[in-house]
C-alpha cells in the first residue's frame, strides 16, 4: 500500500509529465474547462479507481465517489444536501454527458454493513455511540436490495448473497437515476444512457448490467 511519502513522490514525476511539451496542447484546452462525455458514479473504496480501470486520461470521465456508489431518490426540497445529487445536476445541465454510469463492486463495506443490519437487527435501547452513524442512514437509500428469503438465505452463501446485494443496490441506484428531471429528459430526448457496472476486484473483470437478459454480463 502506498504511504504519504510514495504519493509525493509519485506527484513530483506526474507533475514533471503533466507540464512537458508533449502535454502542452492538451494543457492549454483544459485551462479553459471541462468537456466530458462519461459520469462514473463509484465507490470510494481505495481499490476501485475508474480511472484506473478503464484506464481514463484527465478530463475523460466526471467521477463522483460515495460510500457504496448510490444515488438517492430526487428530492424537490431545497433543504437536502446530497452532494451526489448536486454532482448529477452539474454533469448533465452544464457538463451534458452522455452517459452515466453507477459502479458497483465485490466485497463493498458499506453493502456489507447493510446486510448485517438485516441479519442481526437492532436492539431496543442500542448505545448511541455503537449503533447510530452516518453510514445507516446512508445506505437505508438501497434498503430494499438486502431484502432475502429465508430460501434464499438457505441456498446461498454470505460471500455469493453479498455480491446479489451489490447488483441490486446499482439497480436501485440506477432506477433513482431516472427520479431525477433533467436525467429523465435527456434520456426522453435520447442525449443520456444509463448504466450499471459491477467490478470483481479479485478478478478484475467488469460486468454490465443488460437489460434484455436482466443480468449483469462480462463488458468485452
Amino acid at each position: 500500500m502506498a504511504s504519504y511519502a510514495k504519493l509525493l513522490e509519485g506527484y513530483k514525476a506526474f507533475r514533471s509529465q503533466y507540464l512537458s511539451q508533449e502535454n502542452s496542447a492538451w494543457l492549454s484546452e483544459a485551462k479553459e474547462g471541462q468537456s466530458p462525455k462519461v459520469m462514473i458514479i463509484a465507490c470510494s473504496d481505495s481499490r476501485v479507481n475508474p480511472a484506473i480501470i478503464t484506464r481514463a486520461s484527465l478530463g475523460d470521465i466526471f467521477v463522483v465517489n460515495n460510500v457504496a456508489n448510490l444515488v438517492p431518490p430526487y428530492h424537490e426540497s431545497g433543504n437536502t444536501h446530497h452532494s451526489t445529487s448536486a454532482a448529477i445536476e452539474f454533469a448533465v445541465i452544464h457538463l451534458k454527458v452522455e452517459h452515466i454510469v453507477i459502479m458497483g463492486h465485490s466485497g463493498c463495506g458499506g453493502i456489507r454493513a447493510l446486510m448485517a443490519d438485516h441479519d442481526n437487527p437492532k436492539p431496543e435501547n442500542p448505545e448511541p455511540a455503537k449503533h447510530y452513524s452516518f453510514i445507516r442512514p446512508w445506505m437505508q437509500i438501497v434498503d430494499d436490495a438486502a431484502v432475502f428469503t429465508d430460501q434464499e438465505k438457505a441456498a446461498a452463501d454470505i460471500e455469493s448473497r453479498a455480491k446479489i446485494c451489490e447488483q441490486r443496490a446499482s439497480l436501485i441506484s440506477l432506477k433513482n437515476l431516472v427520479t431525477f428531471p433533467w436525467v429523465k429528459e435527456a434520456m426522453t430526448q435520447d442525449r443520456l444512457k444509463i448504466h450499471a457496472w459491477h467490478y470483481d476486484i479479485g478478478e478484475g473483470r467488469l460486468l454490465e448490467y443488460n437489460e434484455t437478459s436482466e443480468e449483469f454480463k462480462e463488458l468485452t
